[in-house]
């Protein structure tokens, strides 16, 4: 069997496209682009499967059919078009596909933050767990009767329920923080979002609790003080523990709540939100009517109450609030 000419006829130089001589260097072509149509062709209408037209493409050591080597004839001819020649008038450019960049990751849901909103829940345990006395007492003074107005405002004695108030306002400020960094995370555009660091929410919500124990410094300091000029030193003393009281009793109903919200998913926990929208509203109007009795109690004016609900309990909350939003 013999082989092909192709692969046993030693290879010739190439001819030079205008020439045609042996040594001249061998055009190489021109390569079409994607908007390239070839206008003429060498071989155009040959049958390439007839034994005939390979055996002549080959019978004078041409290595291809397409080779100019053999004849020595001019290159093909290329020419310029436009995709709407090729692919017709009504034709449009598809734009490819763009992947979408990941949205950042929600400032609440940060390593370093549920770390530390998990820990709040253990203290949160651990002061239920090793008060529980003082706990059922606490609770059990909304059932009694308030025609007195001193359900909030005696204390029943003892160490350990003075202890229960303090570790229960500090954590409630804590959770104030908390709180206000997973509200802010679902109100926060995208953009001002993947701007902030990652590892920002939790000094922002210790900033947040940090405001928290200056406005409740600033109603002491004001209570104090009118306490000291109108020589009502015991009344005072008696609203303080009834300030006390109130937050410390609305910190451990709401808490639990609060604690499934900041660890749910940005999107998620609406219901969480909404009871703790309730049980914030339920302390809020328990705090003002147990305020109001204690007020009449004492034979004080309701201007007086209304007086000091707008300048201790009001006025640095809002002053506040104006100046995060500037």
């Amino acid at each position: 069997m013999n082989s092909s000419p192709a692969h046993t006829q030693p290879a010739v130089p190439a001819a030079d496209s205008v020439s045609g001589t042996p040594d001249a260097p061998a055009w190489t072509g021109y390569v079409p682009g994607p908007d390239t149509l070839r206008a003429e062709t060498d071989f155009a209408g040959t049958n390439f499967a007839n034994p005939a037209f390979a055996e002549t493409a080959f019978a004078d050591g041409g290595s291809a059919p397409f080779s100019v080597a053999a004849t020595g004839a001019a290159p093909s001819e290329w020419r310029d078009t436009t995709s709407a020649a090729i692919f017709g008038a009504q034709s449009t450019l598809a734009e490819p596909a763009r992947i979408p960049l990941a949205p950042p990751p929600p400032l609440a849901e940060n390593a370093l933050f549920q770390s530390f909103v998990l820990l709040l829940a253990a203290t949160y345990a651990m002061l239920l767990y090793r008060n529980l006395g003082d706990v059922r007492t606490l609770l059990g003074r909304i059932s009694r009767d308030a025609a007195t107005g001193k359900r909030f405002s005696e204390d029943p004695g003892g160490s350990g329920y003075s202890r229960l108030l303090n570790i229960a306002t500090a954590i409630g400020l804590l959770f104030l923080g908390v709180a206000a960094v997973k509200y802010g995370d679902t109100l926060m555009p995208g953009r001002l979002a993947a701007s902030i660091p990652q590892g920002a929410a939790l000094i922002f919500s210790l900033l947040v609790s940090l405001a928290s124990l200056g406005i409740a410094a600033y109603q002491t300091i004001a209570v104090r003080l009118a306490g000291a000029l109108t020589l009502s030193q015991p009344f005072i003393a008696q609203l303080m523990l009834l300030k006390r009281t109130c937050f410390a009793l609305g910190m451990i109903l709401i808490s639990p709540p609060l604690l499934l919200f900041a660890l749910c998913p940005q999107g998620t926990g609406g219901v969480w939100f909404c009871i703790i929208a309730v049980e914030l509203a339920a302390a809020a109007a328990l705090y003002l009517k147990e305020t109001l009795n204690l007020f009449l109690s004492k034979k004080v004016s309701i201007l007086h109450w209304f007086l000091y609900l707008c300048t201790v309990e009001v006025f640095p909350v809002s002053l506040l609030w104006l100046l995060a939003v500037r």
